[in-house]
């Protein structure tokens, strides 16, 4: 059976996702085009969606990614 790359995962689309779904940085990635190291530098310096931590993992809520791509665009 082959295995299946990232590539061929398409990135979620925020405006059919409830308001409280959670992403994880790897989807915020895809989302935003923004690459993962850069999100993780701005989350460590406070930048970007707010972040909920799951289980000791970040993960970001739509309506914060919504609000966030809103102020920056």
């Amino acid at each position: 059976m082959p295995a299946i790359s990232n590539s061929a995962i398409s990135a979620p689309d925020i405006e059919r996702l409830p308001d409280s779904a959670l992403l994880t940085r790897r989807q915020l990635s895809e989302i935003s085009s923004f690459a993962l190291i850069t999100l993780k530098v701005w989350a460590k310096n406070g930048r970007g969606p707010r972040i909920t931590v799951v289980e000791g993992r970040p993960r970001y809520r739509v309506s914060d990614v919504r609000a966030w791509m809103g102020a920056s665009s």
